[in-house]
């Protein structure tokens, strides 16, 4: 199977999961994202002025001065939480627990307030190494230091901006004395492909629950608050003996719902999230009708051309099913989602596992397709059926002839055909000479790009 180009970045982060744990903590908006994405040279975390925009944990590789460690980003703690601040602190606390090491950061600008000395005397009950970076510490030698931030009980502070990178590297030094003992070397990249599926769908489908119950755990935040999830999630499992990463991403909202908010940057990762995926899952709430929303979203992933799977989940929450049930739920979303009217559908629970892993056996299963490659031969000897016995339908009146095609490329199969139509297909021609190559060589689920070229540049318009 061939390598996705991400494979690299993936695996070296699964393979990095044995490494030493680092966890920036601190109230909203201090800069730990900003610090996040300094260390680990990404653009991983969501950065934005407005508190709040970390939820989940988000995970990275640092390579320090004596080899490498794992940083991991958390949400803003608050003093006083409401639902969702409750939960943004279960998991910095997971992720505090499995730290060996806490980087404990306060607002230079903003000094002391209240949270920050609630969660300083929270850390003091810990046994462990507790640095204080002080962060937008960026005014020259005319800048103030609040010196209040000694008074914490902490024998490490630091000063520095990890927007303008000051103090990073005496940071990166002081985080390797501290680490001195923990450091492990990178694991080998081994020769494995990595699976990388894109979960997305509205808000409130069940995306983290599904990815919560293929991991076993409570990896990324599950609540029926819609817009839960902001950052892009990656997970990694073994199945099967296999690989996978799992991205949990942003519900997406319809545009004029979320423009110029937070969440709008939530979806414009998503999208980005779903371009670099090799499958696409597509979830749908059973207990909601399908709207306009849900085409959209399916839509963002055909325009992808990556392979789908539509994931009907919370199927056990419908009522009085029998035989012809799934058969009615699948005829009521296609006629919604016409441009993928071949995708392969699987109704789910996430709530109770049920057929859950199901997503895993096809996601390989459609990825395997998607990389066939069809010889010239056998594609021509189908090129004559088509032209004797399944022909395209004629349009006003013109008759189709396909002369020959072959394939360019895999992932997505791409074919090149050259008929006696200058000017292209009609839709619905286009669209049955799809088909009948999906039928034919079983690429159902996959998309597939059909480059039309005219037999001759002289040639009459039909």
């Amino acid at each position: 199977m061939a390598r996705p180009e991400h494979y690299k970045t993936i695996l070296s982060e699964f393979e990095d999961r044995d490494l030493p744990v680092v966890a920036l903590v601190g109230r909203p908006n201090v800069g730990k994202s900003t610090l996040f994405n300094r260390l680990t040279r990404s653009r991983r975390a969501i950065i934005d002025p407005k508190p709040g925009m970390t939820r989940d944990r988000l995970y990275g590789s640092v390579d320090g001065p004596e080899g490498r460690f794992r940083l991991v980003d958390t949400g803003g703690i608050e003093s006083d939480p409401d639902r969702i601040a409750s939960m943004i602190k279960d998991q910095t606390d997971s992720a505090i627990r499995e730290a060996k090491l806490v980087v404990f950061m306060t607002d230079g600008r903003a000094g002391l307030l209240a949270s920050d000395e609630a969660i300083a005397a929270a850390l003091r009950s810990l046994a462990k190494p507790i640095i204080i970076f002080v962060n937008k510490v960026d005014g020259g030698e005319d800048h103030i230091v609040d010196t209040d931030v000694f008074g914490l009980g902490f024998d490490d502070v630091m000063f520095g901006s990890a927007e303008h990178n000051l103090g990073i590297e005496a940071l990166l030094d002081k985080l390797g004395s501290k680490l001195a003992g923990n450091w492990r070397a990178p694991r080998a990249i081994k020769e494995e492909p990595v699976r990388k599926l894109a979960i997305i769908g509205r808000p409130n489908a069940g995306k983290s629950s599904i990815v919560n119950q293929l991991l076993g755990e409570d990896r990324v935040m599950v609540s029926e608050i819609a817009g839960t999830t902001r950052d892009p999630i990656d997970s990694f499992l073994r199945y099967q003996n296999e690989t996978y990463c799992l991205i949990d991403t942003a519900g997406i909202r319809r545009k004029g719902r979320i423009e110029g908010s937070q969440e709008s940057l939530s979806v414009m990762m998503a999208s980005r999230q779903v371009s670099q995926a090799d499958v696409i899952v597509v979830v749908v709430d059973a207990t909601e009708p399908v709207a306009s929303q849900d085409a959209a979203i399916a839509g963002i992933a055909n325009d992808a051309y990556k392979p789908v799977i539509i994931a009907v989940n919370k199927w056990d929450l419908v009522d009085e099913k029998d035989s012809d049930t799934p058969r009615l739920y699948e005829d009521r979303i296609r006629r919604k989602l016409k441009f993928l009217e071949k995708t392969p559908f699987v109704f789910i629970s996430a709530k109770t596992g049920q057929r859950v892993t199901r997503l895993l056996d096809m996601s390989k299963e459609i990825q395997e397709r998607a990389l066939t490659r069809v010889t010239t031969g056998v594609l021509n000897r189908f090129v004559t059926e088509l032209d004797t016995t399944k022909s395209i339908p004629p349009y006003k009146g013109k008759r189709i002839k396909v002369y020959y095609m072959a394939q360019v490329a895999v992932n997505p199969p791409t074919f090149v055909a050259t008929t006696n139509a200058h000017k292209g297909l009609h839709f619905s021609q286009q669209r049955y000479f799809l088909n009948r190559i999906r039928d034919q060589f079983d690429l159902h689920g996959v998309p597939i790009r059909l480059v039309l070229k005219p037999k001759s540049k002289k040639q009459k318009d039909l």
